[in-house]
């Protein structure tokens, strides 16, 4: 019995023991913050990116053939209006024609009460030279009379059916339009269909493209697999937040807006500072590691369309010993790369936005830096979804229309 009750006080330490030793070691072991948990992310982005490219190749299919059928809408309103304009012309030369006839008619009844008043019309009639003649000078007075009433009932009649596809053409027209809207509405609906596939801000391509990179430069730092990343980079944070600027107007603020693009109100998760031009440097908030980039200029230039936000970077920052990941975005040029370690001097891009980077992005109206900020680093599949999610507002800028003049300067 002694022996047993040794065996289960030994037992019982080692259960106690196992939980603080290997608990830890699992939790690492499966941490995205750790090589091994980088490389579980990576293929799960992989394998995403597979089922995507199926699923994204139907979509674009239904997007193009609601596209052409907006063309052949707008071909159809075109016709539309220019037959309604026809019609509106042939109206008014038949109004001109009937006044015509009016006064053609008009002359005419007055010359047959001359006529019938001073007996000119038998004169006329009977002072012919034979009974052929007269007959034939009656019948033509009669057939002029019978034909200017005819021609009067037929260009009324002309009026009314242009009238009534003038009508028709209107009310074809508005049917024409509400097609159009409920096409350009389904095209909107499939495009965030698209936007669900890993395509809002920094697609699916981006995101494995950026993973590979980040494993690479963890592994030159010589980080090993289930080591803790943080620890490994030993980042030294900074004390306060620094401006991405050296001055600048809020154009926007963190909040709702409405979308300059779609007219749809939406919530706007970062800042915009304008009052720069492009070309104008960037600098890193507080010291950290870069994490993401993208390169919406090298895609353009592959023929792969533009990108909503253009040129962005992403870096995780340790600031005041809180962790935080950032986002800039419609830069114009970037001047870093994923695994560089920054800090608050460092110039990480230029501002863009502008005419000078209309060519590779498709979501700014003029030169500004969109500034966004999450909490913790982010070591997730979809960094730039995560920033949609789980932004929060940038601490220590003024209101919109207003401005800073230092990158320390700080609004409450």
């Amino acid at each position: 019995m002694k022996y047993i009750s040794y065996f289960v006080r030994y037992l019982f330490v080692f259960l106690i023991l196992s939980v603080y030793i290997l608990e830890p070691m699992r939790v690492a072991a499966s941490s995205s913050n750790t090589l091994r948990g980088l490389r579980a992310e990576l293929a799960d982005l992989q394998a995403q990116k597979r089922k995507n490219d199926s699923q994204q190749a139907a979509t674009e299919n239904e997007i193009r053939e609601n596209n052409v059928a907006i063309l052949n809408a707008e071909e159809e309103i075109q016709k539309s209006q220019e037959q309604i304009e026809n019609a509106k012309i042939l109206i008014e030369e038949t109004g001109t024609e009937i006044t015509k006839l009016h006064e053609q008619t008009e002359k005419l009844m007055a010359y047959f009460q001359v006529m019938q008043g001073e007996n000119v019309y038998m004169e006329f009639v009977t002072d012919s030279s034979s009974m052929t003649e007269m007959v034939m000078r009656s019948d033509a007075i009669n057939q002029i009379a019978n034909y200017n009433q005819e021609k009067l009932v037929e260009l009324e009649n002309l009026i009314k059916e242009n009238e009534q596809l003038q009508v028709d053409l209107i009310k074809y027209e508005e049917e024409l339009a509400y097609k159009i809207a409920d096409y350009e509405e389904k095209i909107s609906s499939l495009q965030y269909d698209l936007s669900s596939l890993g395509e809002v801000g920094m697609d699916i391509e981006d995101e494995i493209r950026s993973k590979e990179e980040l494993i690479a430069a963890y592994e030159d730092m010589g980080c090993g697999e289930d080591q803790d990343l943080d620890v490994c980079a030993s980042i030294n944070g900074s004390a306060t937040w620094f401006k991405p600027l050296n001055k600048g107007r809020i154009s926007s603020i963190f909040g709702k807006r409405t979308d300059p693009f779609t007219g749809k109100t939406k919530i706007h998760k970062a800042v915009d500072i304008a009052g720069n031009s492009e070309g104008t440097s960037v600098y890193s908030v507080g010291n950290g590691i870069v994490v993401a980039t993208v390169d919406a200029k090298a895609k353009a230039d592959r023929g792969e369309g533009k990108t909503c936000g253009g040129n962005q970077v992403y870096i995780q920052v340790l600031i005041g010993g809180k962790k935080y990941t950032v986002q800039y975005a419609h830069l114009l040029t970037v001047n870093v790369n994923v695994g560089d370690v920054v800090n608050v001097n460092t110039i990480i891009g230029t501002q863009g936005g502008g005419s000078k980077t209309k060519r590779w992005e498709s979501c700014s109206t003029g030169s500004h830096l969109h500034f966004g900020v999450v909490e913790g680093y982010v070591k997730t599949k979809y960094m730039a979804t995560y920033f949609n999610n789980n932004a929060i507002v940038p601490p220590g800028y003024p209101g919109k229309g207003a401005w800073f003049y230092s990158r320390t300067q700080w609004f409450a």
